[in-house]
């Protein structure tokens, strides 16, 4: 038995990274979670993509159980109309008391899957706790912590939005169920509200009572501060860091007792002049103080003029981040706050998108600016809620620290040629792009599914199998009855419900089968790395444009799964076994397993459109045509070459390369001698197959252990051998049924046509009319075993 103890390692090759010297390709190597090695690519770069790595995105502040009330159903009457404060926590508090666990799951779940498909590796998560909620929001964030713990890190912090001792009886049930929600485990910060509260008084003491709470339980501690632009409010700042003071809250950054201190919004401070915020800053001190500007909401909620008052008064108010990161040396980030509700109705759960708005906001648009504001949603977001281990703001990735990155941009070759390819850290703060792949503890984050079946490539194409899934879908359902009904109004009318789907099952079919054959032809043709395989990089290489065929072809697969499961009376379970082993081996090749085949098992495809087209010319009252004569004759050269020669050919081949890859020894498994003998820790790990150094090409990198397990060779073999078998049955079912198209049977043909005239010599001859024979009338579907074969 092979060893479970060798993990995969996952590999970066000739890509630019943030905070790295312009125009320098590397490569980096990650392995057990951790960035294992970083190195200046040697590599031919004309062979590669052009990507771009960036630490992984940060929210440093946003609320999770408040996210998308305006969207969700349930929440459609609590809309905003004027859009101010005070209707924004009524709204809030009305959509509380009808808050359920499967609905705050729901909305939660959304709001961290598409952050993490933005990129987000880590979050400060707020969920609210009092009377009217209880601890359902705190329930659902720390079951939703545990749920996602493989692809993004969730601190949870228990959050007062509504006022503690403002409330009745002073907030004692406040004041308990908050204690209760601040001991539980999972939760690392404990939050509050001031300037909810109704007096200055009340705003101290909840500064002074959170403060308390957060150091008996030695949580991190976030308030929501001076939310205003009233120059006549004084600024509770200096409440806190006095508080600070009183409970001696550690100071020291990096030590084990180390918890951070977090200001959000403070648009009271916007106003400041210099020597304000040089004072502030003097006061500060060593405290782990940090601001977050969260300028979606601030510039929606602050500077609304009063009612009455001339419409063009519009003072707008958010924190000058890049300036209080230059200017004061203060620890600073960008968060998101809400998405979707009454408090910031528009936004998105991309941090990058405050980056890019921060160019505007800030006017910040130089180089320097752009890397500061990417720094702002990734390194220093981390630093500012504690979860940076280097402690580092600058976008270093260090070797040892955690694999938690972001890759931009897609790793074909073409990308590299384009002039809109990602290189910089201004492309990306400037327009990232929709590509990306999101890395989390050295493992593709959209992957818990991929890492528990093995197809670790699969998160690199999965916009692919779901965008060709939703293709086909949108072409089943809408393209083909609208076209059908323009092309051919009465027959399609005509067509009973199960002919219908049938039909529009074959348009699908009829144009992936076209699609599909056109991409894969252009791949084989223009994908230089497959060309040059050997034959184990033929078993375990890969190439993304052949990736990409696998995604496309699988999406394809999955679709057709489907639609047979919904209509298996008619398809029946011959057609739904075909659906099913189809996408389970195509699958194969996101291991990856012989992804060089799956272009050239594709092409049994080009068969497919004249199948189609055989099809309609039957439902067409075309039976027997030229049409279909000329068609039918194209349909068993090409079945015939496809899938029988070229299908048989390439068969032979894939036994060959598999017996090859079973036969092979892992380098992984096995000992170094030169290494060995070279006596250094780093020659010891390059004998056992440990080295830091990328050991396999470009192709190769998902290799991993070089193993195929003989359950795995057999499945793919067996179901190649089966397909071919099939597909000889079918070709001789094929010329079955294309001859009964054009030639009637013996009995038809003895059928003569007789009619009986006088002649002139007064005898009766007998004319026999064979017209009628040449050809037969198909009035019934005369089924072809292979018509749905994809």
């Amino acid at each position: 038995m092979r060893s479970q103890e060798i993990k995969p390692i996952l590999r970066l090759n000739g890509v630019y990274m943030a905070n790295k010297p312009p125009n320098t390709r590397w490569d980096i190597c990650c392995h057990d979670g951790n960035i294992q090695s970083i190195v200046e690519s040697t590599q031919d770069l004309n062979s590669v993509g052009t990507r771009f790595v960036a630490p992984g995105l940060c929210h440093p502040h946003i609320h999770l159980d408040k996210c998308f009330l305006l969207s969700h159903p349930k929440y459609s009457d609590l809309q905003t109309k004027r859009g101010d404060f005070a209707e924004a926590m009524k709204l809030t508090s009305e959509a509380k008391a009808r808050f359920e666990h499967d609905d705050l799951m729901e909305r939660g779940q959304a709001l961290i899957e598409e952050s993490v498909k933005f990129g987000v590796t880590h979050m400060r998560a707020f969920v609210e706790v009092d009377p009217a909620v209880g601890m359902k929001c705190l329930d659902a964030g720390l079951a939703l912590k545990k749920q996602f713990s493989d692809t993004c890190y969730i601190q949870i912090c228990v959050f007062a939005q509504d006022p503690i001792f403002s409330g009745k009886n002073g907030g004692e049930e406040m004041l308990q169920l908050l204690n209760s929600a601040a001991a539980k485990a999972g939760v690392e910060v404990f939050g509050s509200t001031p300037y909810v509260e109704d007096t200055k008084e009340h705003q101290k003491q909840n500064i002074r009572w959170a403060t308390m709470i957060a150091q008996k339980h030695r949580l991190n501690l976030d308030f929501h501060l001076d939310y205003n632009l009233d120059s006549e409010e004084s600024s509770m700042v200096p409440c806190v860091l006095e508080q600070l003071r009183k409970e001696q809250w550690p100071s020291t950054l990096g030590t084990s007792d180390s918890r951070t201190v977090v200001l959000g919004h403070c648009t009271r401070l916007t106003p400041f002049s210099d020597s304000e915020w040089l004072d502030l800053r003097k006061e500060i001190g060593d405290f782990p103080i940090s601001f977050v500007g969260l300028p979606t909401s601030d510039l929606f909620m602050m500077g609304r003029p009063k009612e009455g008052s001339d419409s063009g008064e519009r003072v707008r108010g958010t924190l000058q981040i890049p300036q209080l990161i230059k200017q004061y040396g203060l620890n600073a980030a960008i968060g998101t706050n809400n998405v979707g509700n009454a408090f910031t109705p528009h936004g998105s759960c991309d941090p990058l998108i405050l980056a890019g708005l921060g160019v505007g906001i800030y006017q910040a648009g130089t180089k320097d600016d752009a890397g500061l504001l990417l720094q702002c949603v990734t390194s220093r977001a981390r630093n500012v809620i504690g979860l940076n281990s280097s402690k580092a703001n600058d976008m270093a990735l260090l070797v040892g620290s955690p694999a938690d990155l972001e890759v931009f941009g897609h790793e074909s070759k073409a990308s590299s040629r384009s002039f809109r390819a990602r290189k910089t850290t201004q492309d990306i703060v400037n327009d990232a792009g929709y590509e990306r792949t999101i890395i989390f503890q050295g493992k593709m984050a959209i992957q818990p599914f991929a890492d528990y079946t093995g197809l670790v490539t699969l998160p690199l194409h999965i916009h692919e199998v779901l965008g060709s899934f939703l293709a086909y879908y949108f072409i089943n359902v809408a393209v083909a009855p609208w076209i059908s009904r323009k092309l051919f109004p009465v027959k399609y009318a005509k067509l009973s419900p199960d002919r219908k789907i049938n039909w529009d099952v074959h348009v699908v079919s009829l144009c992936q089968s076209t699609v599909i054959n056109v991409l894969a032809l252009w791949v084989m043709h223009a994908d230089e790395e497959r060309k040059n395989m050997n034959a184990l990089e033929r078993v375990w290489g890969y190439t993304g444009a052949a990736g990409m065929i696998q995604g496309m072809a699988a999406g394809y697969f999955l679709w057709d799964l489907v639609v047979t499961l919904q209509n298996v009376r008619l398809f029946g379970l011959g057609m739904l076994a075909h659906a099913m082993s189809a996408l389970i081996v195509f699958s194969f090749g996101f291991r990856p397993f012989v992804n060089f085949y799956g272009c050239t098992f594709i092409l049994y495809e080009l068969s497919s459109p004249l199948l189609n087209f055989h099809w309609f010319f039957d439902k067409l009252d075309m039976t027997g045509s030229k049409a279909q004569l000329y068609n039918g004759i194209m349909l068993l050269a090409t079945f015939f070459s496809c899938r029988l020669v070229w299908g048989t050919y390439q068969s032979v081949r894939v036994y060959q390369d598999v017996w090859a890859a079973v036969h092979h020894q892992s380098a992984a498994a096995s000992i170094h001698l030169d290494a060995l003998n070279n006596g250094t820790a780093a020659g010891l790990d390059a004998a056992t197959g440990h080295s830091a150094a990328p050991i396999h090409s470009e192709m190769m990198r998902f290799a991993g252990e070089e193993y195929v397990p003989l359950w795995l060779a057999f499945t793919y073999l067996g179901s190649n051998i089966i397909l071919n078998t099939l597909n000889f049955y079918w070709f001789g079912k094929m010329i079955e049924t294309v001859r009964k198209r054009f030639q009637p049977p013996k009995e038809e043909r003895r059928k003569l046509k007789t009619s009986a005239r006088s002649t002139a010599n007064g005898k009766v001859k007998i004319d026999l009319d064979e017209t009628d024979v040449r050809r037969r009338n198909v009035g019934k579907e005369e089924p072809i075993a292979i018509e749905a074969i994809s």
